[in-house]
């Protein structure tokens, strides 16, 4: 892969999006040696890499090497570029190693398995929650403002019916003070009647003294 892209490094950081070191080992580099002139250039890559020291003696197969550095959960964090189909697929079936290849087309970056992408999915959630000693506690002031207000305890509050006004009321009369007030009432009546048939007496008086006057005229000029 190496020898094929001679800017390897710098397309791995744009892959990535960060810096990035190239890493070989010692079996690697004796297979390649020992394959001849058909990998000439692409050994003489290798050499230009940095070694990580596998300690395989004697050397063992590349596929095998790759294989024992990232056994064990990939405690270094290991990025894998390999063309092998095999060795991809053994790299599959682990969750921690990523695996880089490239086509006609570029570099790539191989699909997680899908046990990978549940743990990626669990860990995120996880990242996501509140910790025990924060859910015990009170809540936080945005999350409860956030959260919709119960006010089913709000009732429709009704106007309270108000009672006479004391000022345009009257007071309430006993029985004596009502006898009172209509014996009042009916003094005032035969008071106001008494009255109106005196001014009757009057008027007829007057009325008939009246009569006598003019009979008394109508004699005196009829004897003249």
């Amino acid at each position: 892969m190496a020898a094929s892209m001679p800017h390897l490094q710098e397309l791995l950081s744009r892959l990535l999006g960060g810096e990035v070191k190239l890493f070989t080992t010692p079996c690697i580099s004796k297979e390649l040696k020992a394959l001849g002139a058909d990998f000439a250039a692409t050994a003489a890559t290798a050499r230009q890499q940095q070694l990580h020291k596998c300690e395989h003696s004697p050397p063992q197969p590349p596929s095998d090497c790759l294989l024992t550095a990232v056994t064990g959960g990939n405690k270094q964090h290991w990025w894998v570029a390999t063309q092998d189909k095999a060795l991809q697929a053994q790299l599959a079936s682990m969750q921690a190693v990523p695996v880089l290849f490239a086509s006609v087309n570029g570099l790539h970056l191989a699909d997680p398995p899908e046990q990978a992408k549940a743990a990626i999915a669990a860990g995120h959630a996880a990242a996501q929650a509140l910790p025990r000693h924060e859910l015990a506690s009170e809540p936080l002031r945005d999350l409860a403002e956030l959260r919709p207000k119960d006010e089913s305890w709000k009732k429709f509050r009704r106007k309270k019916v108000k009672g006479p006004n004391p000022l345009a009321v009257r007071k309430k009369q006993g029985k004596q003070q009502q006898q009172q007030a209509a014996a009042g009432a009916a003094a005032a009546a035969a008071a106001a009647g008494e009255g109106d048939a005196k001014a009757a007496a009057k008027r007829k008086r007057k009325k008939h003294k009246e009569q006598q006057q003019q009979q008394q005229q109508q004699q005196l000029s009829g004897a003249g």
